[in-house]
């Protein structure tokens, strides 16, 4: 496995349980394991893409509508543009979307995505380290 992809899997790693749990233990930690992780990715994380498909989920009432999500997601994937960033965003989303089982995993999905593309408009400004 390539230096790159441990460093962004661990980040995943230390957040994957956390996202669809309403009951945190350490609510700072998860945003600041999201922050690292989208701080190793940001680079190549496209903001257009990123906003495209949010746009089809922030409206979203069901997490069965949640699935129409998947196809869009896998088109994303395979543009010839994708970056590996995005790719592993595009990874994160698809699993978690299979987890996702009441409508208050999906609020939690949503804020997660939200989560992401705040950060990532953080990097893009050229944001400096700092804790919360």
């Amino acid at each position: 496995m390539h230096e790159r992809e441990k460093k962004w899997y661990e980040y995943y790693k230390d957040i994957k349980d956390d996202i669809l749990n309403s009951n945190r233990t350490d609510e700072n930690q998860y945003l600041n394991n999201v922050k690292a992780l989208v701080g190793n990715l940001h680079r190549d994380i496209s903001s257009s893409q990123l906003r495209n498909v949010f746009s089809r989920v922030k409206n979203l009432k069901t997490p069965k509508e949640l699935y129409s999500l998947r196809p869009k997601l896998a088109y994303v994937y395979g543009r010839p543009n994708t970056k590996f960033g995005m790719q592993k965003i595009i990874e994160i989303l698809d699993e978690i979307i299979v987890d996702v089982k009441s409508e208050t995993q999906l609020k939690l999905f949503i804020d997660f995505f939200e989560t992401i593309i705040a950060y990532h408009k953080y990097y893009e400004a050229g944001g400096k380290k700092w804790n919360f």
